[in-house]
């Protein structure tokens, strides 16, 4: 079994806090190591997919919650399928009072769930656990966050010359699901294409009231975005494509993210105000299902018959760089950056005392210098704040790079693998 880096900070926070909730994808991992912590903790374990459980827990909530957690500390898998159990948690947890009462998991984001009206704020701490990242899967101590934020942050141990193209485009078309990444090609296909069905069939109604029609018009739209990937969100273009609304399609993107499978990156600004109305930048949380979704195959990808590579190594470097905010010990945010004359960055990382890393991610071999040219913009705005500008390339080498005063550094892709 792969080891999940988040598993050290979850036994932390239960000394520390009531509550603990694990949100991500469904098949994620999350139910694997829910159950690993709490054997190892002693707790009682309990999932809303087993149906005795959950229609006893639907039935009488409150006698539900305040019966398995009177004597024990719980585990509660699944927790989005009740809602009602949410405010029966809180009141135990407010009467009890005791750390680590409970562990709670959810395949979608229970703060944008709109069936969940009741607020957990102060009594617990909540994370994010994705698809495996490379890290995990290669068992490489490495975090990239707290190494891009550090002094020696153009060093590293490993030998990229030894780690072929087609290992890294793999990554990319594989993505990180547990069950999925070491599939045949078939398989792989089998089991994205089921669990999309199963995600929008089952997941959406926990969330929010759906029609029938609503579940045709979410399966166009993942395709739609799957070819807009690493591209700003255009409600307009994509409600022309698909034939419904703007807003309509405002509010599904809205679903796809609580559901863990896409996520809308904000745009950078120095005046915090203007970050909100500006558009943002549209990834999957995993790249592998962006790869199924555009029928993506690895030897057409190889010899350069893929118009989307580009943006589906944008999008995995994404969904690596957040694997690795979740477990940081340096606390981040990731943005874009896109100026009025369209000089673009692809990931602009604040840390919380105002530390920039901006990364522009490149797939080619070969360093450009227009490669610079959205960072060198980027860097000029920066009112002498403490910051590094990065091109992550589909090289071998790290190599300084100097354009008028600034200093950049490039660095290979092949570290997030």
């Amino acid at each position: 079994m792969v080891h999940r880096k988040l598993e050290s900070i979850i036994l932390e926070m239960l000394k520390a806090f009531r509550i603990v909730a694990i949100n991500g994808p469904r098949q994620s991992g999350k139910t694997t190591l829910q159950k690993l912590i709490a054997k190892n903790k002693g707790m009682k374990y309990y999932t809303f997919d087993e149906a005795d459980v959950f229609n006893t827990a639907s039935a009488d909530p409150h006698g539900f919650i305040s019966y398995i957690s009177k004597e024990d500390n719980v585990a509660i898998d699944e927790v989005q399928m009740i809602p009602d159990v949410i405010p029966a948690i809180k009141m135990s947890a407010d009467e009890q009072n005791r750390k680590g009462m409970f562990l709670l998991t959810g395949s979608s984001d229970m703060f944008k769930n709109g069936k969940i009206k009741e607020s957990l704020a102060g009594r617990m701490a909540s994370f994010n656990l994705f698809p495996l990242s490379y890290s995990e899967i290669n068992n490489r101590d490495i975090n990239i966050i707290d190494k891009l934020f550090s002094d020696d942050f153009n060093r590293f141990e490993s030998d990229f010359e030894a780690i072929s193209k087609e290992e890294f485009i793999g990554a990319v078309i594989n993505g990180g699901y547990p069950e999925v990444y070491t599939l045949p090609t078939k398989a792989k296909k089998a089991w994205f294409d089921f669990y999309i069905k199963a995600r929008i069939t089952k997941d959406i109604a926990t969330i929010e009231n759906v029609q029938l029609d609503t579940i045709s018009h979410l399966s166009k739209l993942l395709s739609v975005l799957a070819g807009q990937v690493a591209s700003l969100v255009n409600y307009t273009n994509i409600a022309n494509s698909i034939g419904i609304a703007d807003k309509t399609v405002a509010k599904y993107v809205q679903l796809l993210e609580a559901l863990y499978i896409i996520k809308l990156v904000p745009a950078y600004s120095n005046n915090i105000q203007k970050r909100v109305i500006k558009s943002p930048k549209v990834h999957f949380i995993d790249s592998g299902l962006a790869c199924f979704l555009l029928n993506v195959d690895l030897k057409a990808s190889m010899i350069g018959k893929n118009e989307f590579l580009g943006n589906l190594v944008e999008t995995f470097a994404y969904s690596e760089l957040i694997k690795h905010q979740s477990c940081a010990n340096t606390s981040v945010e990731i943005f874009h950056y896109r100026d009025l004359q369209k000089k673009e960055v692809d990931f602009v990382i604040e840390s919380s005392n105002g530390d920039i890393v901006a990364l522009e991610i490149k797939s080619g071999s070969n360093l450009k210098s227009e490669y610079f040219k959205g960072l060198v913009a980027l860097a000029k705005t920066m009112n002498h704040k403490n910051f590094k500008g990065i091109v992550m390339y589909g090289g071998d080498k790290v190599l300084p790079y100097k354009i008028e005063e600034y200093q950049f550094w490039a660095i290979p892709l092949k570290v997030l693998i």
